[in-house]
């Protein structure tokens, strides 16, 4: 099978999810990025904190990295794997891990 075929299939867990109809979030292991207005971003499942400046915050996931974007950004809470971000967010990005 080739590079992109193996790319573009579903993985094990997107697949069960839609089969049995549930969110992914419920699995162990996933990421959830809440985000309240323009405001606030909780990410739960998130690891550490790869950049932190008041203009970005990067964190680690397990799947790669989540971008917030944004200006006078400030981490309001960070504790048993969920980071809550504060301030004027302009953009929330997921980064693949590179292999």
């Amino acid at each position: 099978m080739s590079e992109n075929k193996r790319s573009e299939k579903a993985s094990l867990r997107e697949r069960l999810c839609h089969t049995l109809d549930i969110q992914p979030d419920i699995f162990p292991g996933g990421t959830l990025v809440e985000i309240r207005g323009r405001n606030s971003v909780t990410v739960k499942g998130g690891g550490r904190i790869t950049v932190y400046t008041d203009s970005e915050v990067r964190l680690l996931t397990r799947n790669g990295s989540v971008c917030i974007r944004g200006s006078r950004l400030c981490c309001s809470a960070y504790c048993k794997g969920a980071t809550s971000v504060d301030g004027c967010i302009c953009s929330v990005s997921f980064e693949e891990a590179e292999e």
